[in-house]
C-alpha cells in the first residue's frame, strides 16, 4: 500500500505539501496540487478518513454530498436535510459532485476532512466499489437516491421502475401508443430502472420498443431541447413522451413552442420529479412526484442516529412515487 511519502517523491513535493493537499489546511498553486492529485490516483492512495474523522471529531457537524444545486431537484433534497439539521441543533456542511466521479471523491473527503462524521451523499457518478469503501470507514455514512446490497440498511431510494411504470401506463390509457422515452445520457442506475419500468409498461400493453424510441441526451434542460429537436426529426409519429426529470420536460417544451407544436394535442409529456416550476409550465405539467425532501429527511435523520450509536427502529428504506395528474396529457383517440 502506498504511504505519503510515496505520493510525494511521485510528485516532487515534500511530505508536508501532500498533507497540505489532503487535509486542506495551506493554500497549495494549482498545478502543484494537481501533481499531487495525479499521484494519488496512480497509487490509488487514499487517506485514512476513519483516523482523520476521530482526529477532528466534531459530532453536531452534518455534511451533506449533493448534484448540482442549481437543479430544482437537489434544492428539495437540500432542503429536507437542512430541516433536520435545525431540528437537532447541528450544523451543516454542503458540497456539491457535479455528477462527477472525481469531485464527488473529493467533495466527499473535504466533508471528512472538516469533521463531518454524519453524512449524507449522493452520488451518481461514484463506483460501487468506492463508495462501499468510504462506508467501511464511515459508519455514519448515509446513501441516499442509490441502493447498494451491502449497506442496504444505510441506502435511501425510490422504487423507480414502479414510477415510470406509472408515468408510461397513464399515457397509455390516454390513448397513446407511440411513446417516446427521453432518458439520462449517464451510467446510473436511476436510468437503468425507469427504463425498465418504461418497456415493462409498454410490453404489457402489447407493444413492442424499437431502439430508436429511447433518446439518451444529458438531463438538463439544453438536454430536453436536443431530446425534442431528435424527436421531430426521427420522422416517428410520436403522440407522448415519458422524460427522465421535469427541466428536461421543461427544455423540451420550449423547443416545441418555438416550433408551433400544440401542446398537448400534438405531443403528450409527462416528467419526473415533481419540482416546484412543473405546475407553472405551460400547459401545466403532469409529472411524477419524488418524495426527495421526506427521503432526506429520513437520510439525515438516520445519519445523525447511527453517529451517535442509537438503536435503531427497523424501517423501510425504500420510497413511492405518486403520479401528479396535470394538463400536459392529452387523451389520443
Amino acid at each position: 500500500m502506498a504511504t505519503m511519502k510515496d505520493v510525494a517523491h511521485k510528485a516532487g513535493v515534500s511530505v508536508a505539501t501532500v498533507s497540505r493537499v489532503i487535509n486542506n489546511t495551506a493554500y497549495v498553486e494549482p498545478g502543484t496540487r494537481e501533481r499531487v492529485e495525479r499521484a494519488m490516483r496512480e497509487f490509488n492512495y487514499h487517506r485514512n478518513s476513519a483516523a482523520l474523522a476521530l482526529a477532528k471529531r466534531c459530532g453536531n457537524m452534518l455534511g451533506l454530498l449533493t448534484g448540482n444545486l442549481a437543479d430544482p431537484f437537489f434544492s428539495r433534497l437540500a432542503r429536507g436535510v437542512e430541516e433536520i439539521a435545525r431540528k437537532e441543533g447541528v450544523k451543516l456542511m454542503v458540497c456539491s459532485g457535479g455528477h462527477q466521479a472525481e469531485l464527488e471523491k473529493s467533495s466527499l473527503d473535504f466533508l471528512i476532512n472538516q469533521g463531518c462524521e454524519a453524512i449524507v451523499a449522493h452520488t451518481s457518478r461514484m463506483s460501487d466499489i468506492d463508495i462501499l469503501r468510504y462506508a467501511a470507514h464511515m459508519p455514519a455514512l448515509v446513501i441516499i437516491n442509490r441502493y447498494l446490497p451491502a449497506i442496504a440498511n444505510r441506502c435511501i431510494w425510490l422504487d423507480n421502475v414502479s414510477a415510470s411504470q406509472a408515468a408510461t401506463h397513464y399515457l397509455l390509457q390516454n390513448g397513446h401508443r407511440k411513446i417516446a422515452c427521453i432518458t439520462a445520457d449517464l451510467p446510473i442506475d436511476d436510468r437503468r430502472l425507469r427504463l425498465a419500468g418504461y418497456h415493462s409498461a409498454m410490453t404489457n400493453a402489447g407493444i413492442t420498443v424499437p431502439g430508436d424510441w429511447i433518446i439518451s441526451v444529458p438531463f438538463n434542460e439544453e438536454g430536453g431541447e436536443l431530446a425534442a429537436e431528435k424527436l421531430l426529426n426521427s420522422g416517428i409519429n410520436f403522440t407522448a413522451a415519458v422524460t427522465f426529470n421535469d427541466v428536461m420536460a421543461a427544455g423540451m417544451m420550449r423547443y416545441l413552442h418555438q416550433r408551433k407544436i400544440n401542446l398537448p394535442k400534438q405531443l403528450s409529456i409527462v416528467g419526473f420529479d415533481d419540482v416546484v416550476p412543473a405546475r407553472y409550465l405551460y400547459p401545466s405539467l403532469t409529472t411524477v412526484h419524488y418524495p426527495i425532501e421526506k427521503m432526506a429527511r429520513r437520510a439525515a435523520n438516520l445519519a445523525l442516529q447511527l453517529n451517535a450509536q442509537e438503536k435503531l427502529t427497523p424501517q423501510m428504506n425504500m420510497f413511492s412515487a405518486e403520479l401528479v395528474i396535470r394538463d400536459s396529457v392529452f387523451q389520443y383517440k
